[in-house]
């Protein structure tokens, strides 16, 4: 890789949307009206962790499909205000917008949720051959599943930049099964570990092995997401366990989005995969006290202040091996 820039350049590549999620304010009953707090933004996995990287201090491009609605202005302007370049995005005439409807219960973990990603099947390599050029220069590529499973294909074909993958779902994990050859990141939760690898995982039992076929396959560095159990982290030296934090979070909605982006800025600038998995819970911790899926606070400072606080807060286990 080329000597990395002060703000090192990352393009995204994935899906861009509205976010209207609800957070229930007692249990959550079934089938009935639930009093809650209710909150519009923009969201979708790539741009939420194209936000995360821009305020994190990186340059930051966002290649995703613009539907043709009353939203897509709002959306570009929101970007811009966000600092994530659009250049390399097109809207796509007679397409509406991708929408994520989420409900949470008291606690701010997901209840449910229903996403309309279409547009981003829009998203081919015929839609992207226009920017080869650019992906190839960037530092670093990042794309999210909702992309066709051609597409992912081609992304690991001709794009010669380092790529980082977050599967987004168990029902969309499946498309990166043929690309993890040309994946140098990869961040799975636990159910998308074990469709990609066949490995049952079960608490902590089963990473390792998990972990193991993905290296096998031939990514480089993987960071399994657990939760409230934390982050495993591992790479060709080095694996272990990061805890999660302890405060009683807001909203989880959009924390693996906020870890991913600082786990892909840290891996950048060569930290290790143990600094990188402590930078991303530091960030997943910031996301967690904001009812937005990408925090107003985040930025190198308050990510540097609140890794400060978790470090001091917990021990963190030497358990490389």
């Amino acid at each position: 890789m080329d000597e990395i820039r002060q703000a090192p350049r990352i393009a995204v590549i994935g899906g861009i949307n509205i976010d209207i999620t609800a957070t229930a304010q007692s249990k959550m009953i079934p089938g009935d009206s639930n009093p809650g707090d209710c909150n519009i933004s923009f969201g979708g996995v790539g741009r939420n962790i194209a936000e995360n990287l821009s305020r994190l201090g990186a340059d930051v491009s966002l290649v995703t499909a613009l539907g043709q609605d009353a939203h897509t202005e709002s959306i570009r302007h929101s970007c811009e205000h966000a600092g994530i370049d659009l250049t390399h995005s097109r809207v796509i005439p007679d397409e509406i917008n991708g929408l994520y409807v989420c409900l949470n219960d008291v606690s701010g973990d997901l209840y449910a949720a229903v996403s309309d990603m279409r547009i981003c099947e829009r998203i081919t390599p015929e839609f992207l051959l226009p920017s080869l050029a650019y992906l190839c220069a960037c530092d670093l590529v990042v794309v999210d599943a909702n992309l066709p499973e051609t597409t992912l294909q081609w992304l690991a074909q001709y794009v010669t930049a380092p790529i980082a993958a977050d599967p987004v779902s168990i029902r969309k994990a499946g498309r990166l099964k043929s690309c993890l050859y040309a994946i140098r990141l990869l961040k799975p939760n636990r159910p998308e570990a074990e469709l990609l690898t066949g490995v049952s995982i079960r608490g902590t039992h089963g990473l390792d092995e998990a972990a193991a076929k993905l290296h096998g396959s031939g990514v480089d560095s993987v960071f399994i997401s657990l939760g409230s159990q934390g982050v495993f982290y591992s790479d060709h030296t080095a694996h272990g366990l990061i805890p999660a934090f302890n405060e009683m979070p807001f909203s989880t909605n959009g924390c693996g989005d906020a870890m991913f982006a600082a786990i892909c800025i840290s891996y950048i600038r060569g930290l290790s995969a143990r600094d990188c998995a402590k930078a991303g819970q530091a960030a997943a911790a910031i996301c967690a006290q904001s009812a937005n899926a990408v925090s107003d606070a985040m930025s190198p400072q308050k990510l540097e202040q609140e890794l400060n606080w978790l470090n001091r807060q917990y021990e963190w286990r030497n358990s490389d091996e």
